[in-house]
């Protein structure tokens, strides 16, 4: 028999899926890939869009971030469409400080222009430079220089011959220099034998006379060293005169293409300068010895032209030639390196070499002048990452880093000067992880003033199911996979219903519904009916339900001790939900209280050995607040009360049996059994009203399938929160079962309807027993007035 507080067939349905749509097939709609019912957020993402100024970066929360991320890229590359491409950003050798190379901006494609320019002219120092240098007409000019040059030297020995000869001597070319031997009267060399027979006077005046002559010598060397040195310049000019024909021709030429960089022609000024430092290693001998010499000896490296021209290429960090506006970068992998850029290092034996051309570009290079779009959780998975970007979003720049280097080799160290950066981050992630980023980091609120939270809930009225179907047109004709019917788009619209958990709201998170679509088109080539989705939901749930089916199969053993029928002292059938991954499923369990006199209150066994959360525990406080608010208002509340739930070993949290612990409390009391065959949830507050829970609908299916299970008789059912009433969305069998009377739920808002429909006693005769109890336990009460907030007849 029903009673007021009972809920009919079409108190546990969805109203609208009645209602008739004019499409029979999401064929006959025009798809939409927009976001429903989102108009706040979506507003704000537009105005966060629009505004330039540093720290507005965005985080933007919500339970479908797939779908918001997905919307928010494309959103992002058509305003990215209309802003300018920014500038390509290159390095070039620093001829200053080569352990730190230059950076210079560039117009879009110029970069890669000025690098296959450079790489011409690298080409043309190493082919052909060396050729123009070792010509026969640049061999015949030195050749005449060094027959003057010989000329010139032989002239100033042959004034200094005669001289000699003149007093004397002859002059003879040794390794140490010019030396003097005497000559006798006809005119011969003296031997050192005729030397010794010499008498004093003619030995000390040839010493006189080599002394002088050596201090001739001196001088006729230092001019030889002279024209030389004025020779070997002439050979130098000869040399330069051809660097700076042909060579200077390319530095023109590049001169006139990139005229509008002054840094790149003060850059190819130095170039030059360069080569006119050691024109030498350039000629075709040179290189020839180096390659030789590296064949026999490959661990000395590279020959010194191809190391000396690698200073002139160009490390074009970031290429934006193809971008038709400003850059939209995403990716999944944020770890350090590919955040801000490495520097690889080659290694020969046990040199690293580092080499400015080695330096790759991070996400953080390539994003700037426009947007990073990124998963928060993504970012917080690999360490560093998250402070990389908190650190350059509040400095404007990026510094590249190396990569670890082995110690026991030695580093040629590399510090690249860091990059002026300037882009829009959008984080996508919970709201929860927003909570705690800004609990962490005081500058997070300044860095992402833009915190945009999509609902968790849409709207399900029928604009919205149409909007919903569009949704599901759009998801099939992006993945090639069959229409679905009207009633298949109302299975899933029913299925978003129980995931919001609502019969007025839809979930916001559309990507478990195109999982079920897609796993639906398996049984389906043509179109997917209500049929193909209910069979791919069932197929769906055997994946998940092990955990289930053993908790089950252990109620009907009686290893999990349960009542279904009867009725029992201090004893009562709550509701849990157990939450696997996205997989949720009610399973009973048996509440108890005990009560005796004591001074204590009421308390939990779980709490006692440090099982219970703190909200559950906070549930079991508010119980005795209302037995003392409500009972022991004229003497003290003496009580001592112990919750337990039975068979329970893991921790717990909650509040939503805390309306349960107050009926087993009141019926320990009182005296009065309660029905087992009935399952409560609910919270309680300090005034005896019903509070709403969550999961209600697993909880009831949980319980429904433990009676079964067990054996329906008619009498078994559930009471739930009132404000719970919109949130069924139930099992079609739960449904039937209820129609039938052969399962029934309630709906409450106070615990004195709880109690009448557990206990079939009215409220006040269970609070009349309840009130003489608490008054017997308190020793100041036993001589007073029995008073309760309501008059027992």
């Amino acid at each position: 028999m029903k009673n007021n507080l009972e809920l009919r067939r079409e108190d546990l349905k969805i109203s609208y899926l009645n209602t008739g749509f004019n499409f029979k097939t999401t064929d006959e709609i025009q798809p939409d890939e927009s976001i429903i019912d989102q108009d706040n957020a979506l507003m704000a993402l537009e105005f966060g869009l629009q505004l330039g100024a540093r720290g507005y970066n965005m985080y933007i929360s919500g339970v479908d971030q797939k779908t918001i991320y997905e919307y928010v890229k494309a959103r992002l590359e058509k305003q990215a469409g209309e802003k300018a491409v920014p500038q390509d950003i290159c390095y070039i050798y620093n001829f200053k400080n080569p352990s730190t190379p230059r950076v210079i901006r560039m117009q879009p494609g110029d970069s890669i222009r000025f690098k296959e320019d450079m790489k011409e002219f690298r080409q043309f120092l190493i082919d052909g430079l060396g050729a123009k240098l070792d010509s026969v007409e640049a061999e015949r000019k030195r050749q005449h220089l060094i027959d003057k040059l010989d000329s010139k030297k032989e002239q100033i020995l042959e004034e200094l011959k005669s001289y000699a000869k003149e007093q004397g001597f002859i002059v003879k070319l040794t390794q140490e220099g010019l030396g003097f031997i005497p000559l006798d009267k006809e005119e011969n060399p003296i031997s050192m034998e005729q030397y010794e027979l010499l008498d004093q006077t003619t030995k000390q005046e040839i010493e006189e006379n080599i002394d002088r002559l050596s201090d001739m010598a001196e001088q006729v060397l230092a001019d030889i060293r002279d024209v030389e040195k004025e020779y070997g310049q002439y050979m130098n000019d000869i040399s330069e005169e051809i660097v700076l024909h042909e060579v200077g021709y390319f530095i023109k030429h590049l001169k006139e293409v990139y005229g509008k960089y002054e840094v790149i022609k003060e850059y190819l000024d130095e170039i030059l300068q360069d080569i006119l430092e050691d024109i030498s290693i350039f000629s075709d001998s040179q290189s020839a010895e180096s390659q030789d010499i590296k064949s026999i000896f490959p661990w000395l490296g590279s020959n010194k032209v191809g190391e000396r021209v690698g200073h002139y290429d160009i490390n074009v960090l970031v290429d934006n030639s193809q971008l038709q506006g400003a850059p939209v970068v995403t990716a999944r992998d944020l770890s350090f390196a590919r955040l801000v850029g490495k520097i690889k290092v080659d290694t020969e034996l046990t040199l690293n070499r580092v080499d400015f051309n080695n330096i790759s570009a991070g996400l953080l290079h390539e994003a700037n002048g426009g947007y990073l779009l990124l998963y928060v959780n993504d970012l917080l998975d690999y360490p560093g990452s998250f402070e990389v970007i908190r650190r350059t979003l509040k400095t404007g720049e990026v510094n590249v880093e190396s990569l670890a280097i082995s110690n026991i080799t030695t580093s040629l160290g590399m510090l690249p000067p860091p990059v002026p950066v300037d882009f829009k981050v959008i984080l996508i992630g919970d709201y929860e992880v927003y909570r705690v980023l800004c609990d962490m980091d005081a500058t997070f609120k300044d860095l992402f003033k833009m915190n945009i939270d999509f609902k968790d809930t849409i709207d399900g009225d029928k604009t919205s199911l149409l909007r919903f179907a569009s949704q599901i047109k759009a998801f099939c004709n992006k993945e090639h996979l069959p229409d679905v019917s009207y009633e298949g788009v109302l299975v899933l619209a029913e299925y978003s219903h129980r995931l919001a958990e609502s019969q007025e709201k839809m979930s916001a998170n559309i990507q478990p519904v195109t999982d079920l679509i897609r796993e639906a088109s398996v049984f389906s080539k043509d179109l997917i009916t209500k049929e193909h989705i209910v069979k791919a939901r069932t197929v769906k749930t055997l994946f998940k339900e092990t955990l289930q089916k053993n908790i089950e199969e252990k109620y009907a053993k009686n290893i999990y001790l349960l009542d279904v029928g009867g009725k029992k002292i201090g004893q009562v059938n709550g509701l849990a939900v157990y939450d696997v991954g996205d997989f949720m499923f009610g399973k009973p369990v048996r509440i108890t209280a005990t009560t005796y006199r004591g001074k204590s209150g009421v308390a939990d066994i779980e709490g006692a050995v440090g099982l219970s959360g703190s909200i559950h525990s906070k549930g079991v406080q508010i119980i005795t607040g209302f037995l003392g608010n409500y009972f022991a208002q004229d003497y003290p509340l003496s009580l001592c009360g112990k919750i337990c739930f039975e068979q329970s070993y893991g921790g717990i949290d909650g509040d939503s049996a805390s309306s349960a612990e107050l009926y087993a409390i009141l019926s320990s009391l009182s005296q009065v059994p309660i029905r087992q065959g009935v399952a409560v949830t609910g919270s309680i507050n300090q005034y005896g009203q019903i509070q709403p829970v969550g999961g209600v609908n697993d909880k009831i299916e949980g319980f429904y399938r433990i009676c079964k299970q067990k054996g329906l008789t008619g009498k078994q059912g559930v009471i739930i929160p009132k404000q719970n009433q919109k949130d069924l969305v139930l099992d079609e069998e739960v449904i039937e079962a209820v129609e039938q009377g052969r399962f029934h739920i309630y709906a409450i808002s106070s615990f004195k309807e709880g109690i009448e429909i557990l206990t079939g006693v009215p409220a006040a005769q269970v609070e009349e027993r309840v009130a003489c109890k608490l008054k017997a336990y308190s020793s100041e009460g036993q001589n007073k007035p029995m008073r309760i907030k309501k008059k027992v007849k």
